[in-house]
């Protein structure tokens, strides 16, 4: 119960108690919320023969979303998606929407979305960005619904979820629906709709790490040593101890990125975070061309309010997975922070 407390604590500071004067790096960082795509739906839907409606969805996509409920107009979201992941539910017709007839994926492997505004309006607010499919990029605007605001879930995490409904044109973005790539598919015949309706239902979380167990499995993680000797001795400690235990006893514990992220984690939601920048710089140091580790390093310096710094590994977090959503959105976010304030 008080753990519980002390993170519904955190969630109303974090989203709630800004300063009137603007906004930090560390607000925005607690702000941040990844799109669960497990809980979430990316899906479309178009009519052909002028009647019936053929569904489909993407499978695989990141989102970022920066959720300021008392000032939502500083809300963004920036969401990369898949587009060799779309489905169907039909291998023929699905391999044909790949094609340069549709989506042509090999030439244009992501659909990407960047909000530039986010307007409160009655029971929700208005998203403006710009969105590029095919090449092409559109600036458009959509209503969208907070269906949940941001609570403490079961397992710690903050959670909030989203829902928005809009019309595309697919000859807005040069998806004519050709039959190159299908000569059985008849354009005319098929009387496929140029409007194509959009369905987003996005389920977004804030991980809570508090809870982690750490050195589960057979063998066990290095990470509950680690974290004894972090205790005992101190950080430069542990990392040593760390590396130490790679080179001497490889098959006595298991070493992977996931561990040493965990306990940065852990110690930045204890308020160290000299530590905690200290044990993730090392995780990027053995472990940098792993997903989401240079992340973890670059939530940590916004949340010790080092923009510079963040903004610096953010980048190098682009350079290396250009299709990361948060290193882009923190990217841009702590930019924009770093060049208007005084």
């Amino acid at each position: 119960m008080r753990e519980n407390r002390r993170l519904a604590t955190i969630a109303c500071v974090c989203l709630l108690g800004q300063e009137a004067g603007g906004q930090t790096a560390a607000q925005i960082a607690r702000q941040r919320f990844d799109v669960d795509a497990m809980h979430s739906t990316i899906a479309f839907a178009a009519t052909i023969i002028g009647a019936v409606k053929v569904r489909g969805r993407f499978t695989s996509y990141e989102g970022s979303i920066v959720c300021d409920t008392l000032h939502p107009e500083r809300s963004s979201v920036s969401v990369v998606i898949n587009a060799t992941s779309l489905t169907t539910d039909m291998t023929f017709r699905d391999d044909h929407l790949r094609s340069p007839d549709f989506f042509d994926t090999k030439t244009y492997p992501t659909i990407e979305f960047t909000s530039d505004r986010v307007t409160p309006i009655r029971g929700g607010a208005r998203v403006r960005g710009s969105l590029t499919m095919h090449g092409v990029t559109r600036h458009i605007a959509f209503p969208a619904r907070m269906l949940l605001s941001p609570r403490t879930t079961g397992g710690g995490n903050l959670s909030t979820a989203f829902s928005a409904e809009l019309r595309l044109s697919r000859r807005d973005f040069g998806i004519a629906g050709d039959n190159k790539f299908n000569p059985s598919y008849n354009p005319v015949t098929n009387m496929l709709s140029d409007s194509v309706d959009i369905l987003l239902e996005l389920d977004a979380q804030h991980e809570s790490y508090t809870s982690r167990r750490l050195g589960i499995g057979s063998p066990p993680g290095a990470s509950d040593t680690i974290n004894q000797v972090l205790r005992a001795r101190g950080v430069a400690a542990a990392i040593d101890t760390y590396k130490a235990l790679m080179t001497e006893t490889p098959v006595r514990f298991r070493f992977t990125a996931g561990q040493l992220d965990v306990i940065g984690h852990q110690l930045a939601e204890r308020g160290e975070l000299r530590d905690a920048v200290t044990i993730l710089s090392a995780n990027a140091e053995l472990y940098g061309d792993v997903p989401g580790v240079l992340e973890s390093l670059g939530e940590t310096l916004a949340l010790a309010n080092d923009t510079p710094g963040a903004i610096d590994v953010y980048q190098r977090a682009l350079a290396q997975f250009p299709r990361s959503a948060s290193a882009r959105e923190m990217t841009r976010r702590l930019a924009h922070l770093n060049t208007t304030r005084p």
